[in-house]
């Protein structure tokens, strides 16, 4: 569908982005992380022709400078002032050849009609934000890109932006998303592509990810930090306010040495190294081997 080869940005003497080759695939769902500067804003830029390659090409970009294919959500959100969202809906329903109704717009942003009727730069920063959402989506697009969607959504529109987007991966939609909610990128993408400095240090799915660490972190209450000697070399440990914070990647010792002071397992937690951990430490490990 879209293929990005050798991709190269350079402004001044910086290099934002350094020979980047990444494929999207039609029904793609792709997760665009990393560290604030990593390139992410200037990837997408360049994907939507709104900054010169310096060097590379991207195939099959005649899809997404058509309008009526692809479509973006921006980070920022801004509505005219006192258009009312109706208004505002009808003005891009006039854009596309084929959008969605109005039954379609109110099961996308859950909005009534009192809502509807009200001036949109007056909505909750949620509402605007899954308002976005539904002018995104208004015209069909095959590629959606979406730029830090929930940011500003409450609890419950973000509950249902997730099954929005799972409803689109149902229906076979093409999707590039930025996030820093790691809950996002774990349960709403098949790939997760890390960007570190302008460069793709990763392309690899949530489940791989994972899996490439071994790593367990053990949570006890500080009481027991008499077990902290017998962990060295064994484990990392820290203090973190009345716990204790075990790292490790051999559970079974540091189960056995539990088992040993007889520490009751009501007083333990035991949980796989999280994504976002995992995420953080491949950056990690791309600085210390470009150092």
């Amino acid at each position: 569908m879209i293929t990005i080869n050798n991709l190269n940005k350079v402004i001044g003497k910086k290099h934002i982005l350094t020979d980047i080759n990444m494929q999207i695939n039609k029904g793609d769902v792709i997760a665009l992380v990393g560290p604030n500067g990593a390139g992410k804003s200037t990837l997408i830029d360049c994907l939507l022709g709104n900054k010169k390659l310096t060097s590379g090409d991207i195939d099959g970009q005649d899809l997404i400078l058509d309008h009526t294919k692809t479509s973006v959500l921006y980070q920022q959100t801004y509505f005219t002032p006192n258009m009312k969202v109706y208004q505002i809906i009808e003005l891009f329903q006039n854009l596309y050849p084929n959008v969605l109704n109005k039954e379609e717009i109110k099961a996308i942003t859950l909005f009534d009609d009192a809502l509807l009727n009200t001036e949109a730069d007056k909505v909750s920063g949620g509402q605007k934000r899954i308002l976005d959402v539904a002018l995104t989506l208004i015209g069909r697009p095959e590629f959606i890109i979406l730029d830090e969607p929930t940011v500003g959504m409450d609890t419950t529109t973000r509950r249902r932006f997730y099954e929005l987007i799972k409803e689109l991966k149902e229906a076979g939609r093409t999707i590039l998303f930025t996030s820093h909610y790691i809950e996002e990128v774990e349960s709403l993408s098949d790939r997760i592509v890390v960007l570190h400095k302008g460069e793709i240090v990763r392309d690899s799915t949530p489940l791989a990810l994972r899996e490439e660490s071994s790593q367990k972190q053990i949570v006890l209450p500080r009481k027991y930090d008499y077990i902290t000697k017998e962990l060295a070399g064994k484990a990392e440990v820290k203090l973190d306010g009345e716990y204790l914070m075990i790292h490790t990647a051999n559970i079974d010792v540091v189960v056995e040495l539990l088992m040993k002071h007889q520490i009751s397992f009501e007083h333990v937690e035991i949980t796989n190294e999280s994504l976002l951990d995992r995420v953080f430490k491949v950056v990690e490990e791309d600085q210390h081997e470009t150092v």
